[in-house]
């Protein structure tokens, strides 16, 4: 592997925008990296939603191709929904491993999922919130309107519950609606059981809470997937409240000597 650093390719989740990611996109431009974070077009307040999850998987895989195809290695950062769209926007031929075996350049290398959805194929988001008890508690914590769309209860707890208030403060404005049928979209992706990954725990998250995570997890190891597991102490919004430990996260995983097998 060079010692270049790969193009990160920035996935945002359900509910957000790019601009809730700015600073932390920000910072790993600082740190080297070329970044790149595609508006989902899912998540853009218009009632009826006009887009769902099979359109921002087309929206990403653009991007990946783009990238890949100009020669560059690409590290995939996934928050949230955006693990469950980034798995299935990343195509066998995106692969580093199968462009190198046809003389190609460039490739996905690896996979940086920040508590983020990594499913087996077949399955959706709800699938998981009812496998851990949870589903029960959803019309607690989203309004699901008559148009199709959703959006949380009180967003500054489900996403940036120790968050410092400045922070909450100018995450909120960049926060809109999404489909509900993303939640039920049925994913098909898989490259996470070809590709080196790492996972982003976090334990106080009110999102993507922590037994949603564990299942997934486990079922993926179950499949015989080697995850290099970090664990953090905060809520949702890793990328804020551990900006920093996130971008060495990412230097880490660019680094990482699975990338060259």
């Amino acid at each position: 592997m060079s010692d270049a650093l790969p193009t990160i390719i920035l996935i945002h989740g359900a509910w957000h925008t790019p601009a809730n990611y700015q600073n932390f996109s920000d910072s790993l431009t600082a740190a080297g990296f070329s970044v790149y974070c595609p508006h989902l077009p899912s998540c853009n307040n218009t009632s009826p939603p006009p887009a769902s999850f099979s359109e921002d998987v087309v929206a990403v895989r653009a991007v990946v191709q783009e990238r890949v195809t100009a020669g560059e290695c690409v590290l995939m950062v996934m928050h949230s929904y955006g693990g469950m769209v980034g798995t299935d926007a990343v195509t066998d031929n995106l692969l580093r491993s199968t462009r190198a075996a046809i003389g190609q350049p460039g490739g996905v290398i690896h996979l940086l999922y920040q508590c983020a959805y990594i499913l087996q194929p077949g399955t959706s988001i709800i699938d998981i919130s009812k496998a851990s008890g949870l589903f029960h508690l959803w019309p607690q914590f989203v309004n699901n309107f008559d148009d199709g769309s959703s959006f949380p209860v009180n967003p500054a707890a489900l996403f940036l519950g120790d968050a410092e208030p400045a922070d909450i403060e100018a995450a909120l404005p960049h926060l809109v609606r999404s489909p509900l049928s993303a939640f039920s979209a049925l994913s098909e992706g898989d490259c996470w059981k070809k590709l080196p990954v790492t996972y982003v725990h976090t334990s106080k998250d009110g999102s993507v809470p922590r037994p949603y995570q564990d299942i997934m997890i486990e079922r993926a190891e179950k499949d015989g997937v080697v995850i290099k597991k970090e664990d953090y102490d905060t809520c949702h919004s890793v990328f804020v409240t551990k900006k920093k430990e996130m971008v060495d996260l990412a230097l880490k995983a660019a680094k990482d000597e699975r990338n060259a097998q």
